[in-house]
Parts: C-alpha cells; sequence; structure tokens
C-alpha cells in the first residue's frame, strides 16, 4: 500500500476513507474497451452514447444499431448544421424522407425554409402517425442550421398524384392543409409495398426495392 498523504492528526474515519478509495484505484479498468463501441458491453452502451453526445437514441433499438450510432457519433456531430446532417438523420428514419430546398419549392418559398416530405400509402400505416412525425421533427430539429426553419410533409398517393395530409409544426401545434399537388417522382414505386401500399422492409428497418421493370 502507498505511503499515507494525510497528516498525522487525521481521524480514524479519513484514515478509513483514504484506505477505501485506495483499493478502489488498484482495481483494473480496461478502458480501452469501454471506450468502444465494438467492445462495450451491451449493458453499458447507454452511458457511452451519453458520454459521446449521441444525438438520437432508443431503447428499442438492437444491439447492432445502438453500436453503429454511437461509431458515427463524432462523425455527425463534425457535419452538424448541414444539409448532409439532415440527410443522414432522414435516412436513418425512412428511405423515402427526403428534403425540399426553399429554391426548389414552386412557388418558391422564403429563404432559409425547407420541407421535409414523406411520401405515405393510402391506407396511411404508422409511418403517418403522430408518433412518427414527431420523432422526425425533434430530431431534424436538432441538427438543422439555427436560421433555418422546415414543414414536415406527409404525402398521400393515391391515383398517381400527390396530396398533402400533414403539414407545418410550428410553435407545438400541427396545422393540416388540404392542399393537392401532382409529384412525378418514382421513389414510391420503386419499393416493394404491403397490400396496404405501406413499403416493406427488413430487419434492419431498410426499405427492399422491387426488381426493375
Amino acid at each position: 500500500m502507498a505511503a499515507s498523504l494525510l497528516p498525522p492528526g487525521s481521524t480514524a474515519l479519513e484514515r478509513g476513507l483514504e484506505a477505501a478509495t485506495t483499493r478502489a484505484g488498484e482495481v483494473p479498468i480496461p478502458l480501452d474497451r469501454l471506450w468502444n463501441p465494438d467492445t462495450c458491453p451491451a449493458e453499458l452502451l447507454p452511458w457511452l452514447a451519453w458520454g459521446l453526445s449521441v444525438d438520437r437514441w432508443e431503447s428499442s433499438w438492437s444491439e447492432p444499431r445502438k453500436r453503429a450510432a454511437i461509431r458515427t457519433s463524432i462523425a455527425d456531430h463534425r457535419i452538424k448544421g448541414t444539409p448532409a446532417s439532415i440527410d443522414a438523420v432522414l435516412a436513418s428514419f425512412d428511405a423515402l424522407l427526403h428534403v425540399v430546398e426553399w429554391f426548389e419549392a414552386s412557388p418558391r418559398q422564403r429563404p432559409h425554409t425547407f420541407e421535409v416530405v414523406l411520401p405515405i400509402g393510402a391506407e396511411g400505416g404508422a409511418r403517418a402517425g403522430a408518433a412518427f412525425a414527431e420523432a422526425v421533427v425533434r430530431d431534424v430539429t436538432r441538427t438543422k442550421p439555427a436560421r433555418s426553419h422546415f414543414t414536415f410533409v406527409q404525402q398521400l398517393r393515391a391515383q398517381a398524384s400527390v396530396y398533402l395530409v400533414g403539414a407545418a409544426r410550428a410553435a407545438g401545434f400541427v396545422r393540416l392543409d388540404a392542399a393537392a399537388r401532382h409529384d412525378p417522382s418514382p421513389r414510391w414505386a420503386d419499393y416493394l409495398q404491403t397490400e396496404e401500399g405501406e413499403p416493406i422492409t427488413d430487419e434492419a428497418g431498410a426499405l427492399l426495392e422491387g426488381a426493375p421493370a
């Protein structure tokens, strides 16, 4: 045991605390494994995610997905506030989510605004629900540039047209808009779908593409 650093007049309690903390300091701690997302024990992953400031974390995720979120955290923070960071957030939710910048809209919108657009099937499904929309809005808000404002849009595909069914979220409320607009984009048709018109995903949550026409 190392020599005591306490003065001669120390109490028995102080000496006991010194002895206890000295023994605790001798316990081997494999820091290289604990701070590695690939070797950290599964039960400690939430604490590692907190230590590396992972922005999005869901306890329901699979262990491989949790490790992947931790592994990319530093790289994600390097691009935070850029269009690439928003694209990465959207891709983690759904491959059909995409951004329409203010200068791409018709008519043009106000500068420093954009839309986050999600096509949904005729029957809606979980992806059309409020919980999914709130999660997307929350995480896009975390990573977008501070000066930018956005609208989350859910587009209903029916008879080759797209109808705006979910809309702007501002100051904590949702506004429904009955406007309709046509979108010839083939994105929806590129994926396998259920009878309800929702895209089919694999176990990892990735959308399954259909055979080329």
